[in-house]
């Protein structure tokens, strides 16, 4: 059973995510708040996987990825957000969370992403994937440099294109042929490649 907590303002979104999940016969609902301010309760609930929006009050939703991951070393924490700004994404996964969703991608996909923060994989939606890719690759003669220099396998490059298209793991791992377990694992090296470093040290080197 995954445990889930979910922190998030929007009182409608958030009861919409209460049913969403509560419908999955594979996971439970261990927590829900509508800011940051009680943190202690989070971390007795003890949830397997943490979903934040950005803009909460008092404390940011990426402030918030940085305690949690403090205190729960063993969650996986991934923002679910309508931001779609270079400077969120980056700051977001800088600080420690394993994906970024949108609030407009369909219910079945965010049930996705739960199960595979669950198993230790890297979420993205595919706009974001994109615009992160564009990112290391702004001046395209310098796009092959960009990603050799973070070591991008053949293999993690094709996977890395298929996720920025946008197609679901299970289409990817069989055209692939490969397991999801295996497809997990290298959608996790991909994202620790891209993105071990802040916009400043990324923009140091690359502008």
């Amino acid at each position: 059973m995954i445990r889930v907590a979910i922190v998030e303002d929007n009182l409608s979104y958030l009861k919409a995510m209460q049913v969403l999940i509560s419908s999955q016969p594979d996971m439970l609902m261990v927590y829900t708040a509508e800011n940051l301010n009680e943190l202690n309760a989070l971390y007795h609930a003890e949830p397997d996987v943490v979903i934040l929006d950005i803009d909460l009050p008092v404390r940011s939703g990426i402030e918030g990825v940085r305690l949690i991951k403090d205190a729960l070393p063993n969650a996986g924490v991934f923002m679910l957000t309508v931001f779609e700004d270079e400077d969120k994404i980056f700051s977001s996964i800088k600080a420690g969370a394993l994906g970024y969703l949108l609030k407009k991608d369909p219910p079945e996909k965010i049930v996705e992403a739960i199960k595979g923060i669950y198993n230790g994989e890297s979420i993205m939606n595919g706009k974001i994937a994109r615009k992160m890719l564009d990112f290391f690759s702004r001046k395209e003669n310098d796009r092959q440099q960009d990603l050799e220099q973070f070591k991008l396998t053949k293999r993690e490059k094709e996977i890395l294109q298929f996720l920025i298209d946008g197609k679901a793991y299970k289409n990817i791992a069989d055209i692939c042929s490969i397991s999801l377990q295996t497809l997990f694992t290298h959608t996790r090296n991909i994202y620790n490649k891209l993105n071990i470093h802040s916009r400043a040290e990324i923009a140091a080197r690359f502008h």
